[in-house]
């Protein structure tokens, strides 16, 4: 009888010990799950600022760009206008050189 109370006493020892370890392990694996989803839940934050950080940086780039653009046109205008002034002004020159000629010529004779 004795040794029926200490195998009885040892099995509700074992028994005791086997749920308190799966109670144990079942807190790790639901602390073990929280922790993975606040892991995840950082990254993608992460990852949502450097998205938004790129949009931001390509769109300077972009603005950058296109103000770089308008500056190259309107240097390219200014060129244009004054190479079309001046050939405006050497063409005048040379047409009044030609009137100036023709009414010397028309004087002498």
């Amino acid at each position: 009888m004795k040794t029926l109370f200490k195998t009885l006493f040892v099995a509700a020892a074992v028994s005791f010990s086997a749920a308190s370890c799966t109670e144990q392990g079942q807190a790790n694996t639901e602390a073990a799950a929280e922790n993975a989803s606040d892991a995840a839940t950082i990254e993608a934050n992460n990852a949502a600022v450097a998205t938004d950080d790129a949009l931001e940086n390509t769109g300077q780039v972009i603005e950058a760009t296109a103000d770089k653009a308008a500056e190259n046109t309107e240097a390219a205008a200014d060129k244009a206008a004054a190479e079309t002034k001046a050939a405006a002004d050497k063409a005048g020159n040379k047409i009044d050189q030609a009137t100036d000629n023709a009414k010397a010529e028309i004087r002498n004779n």
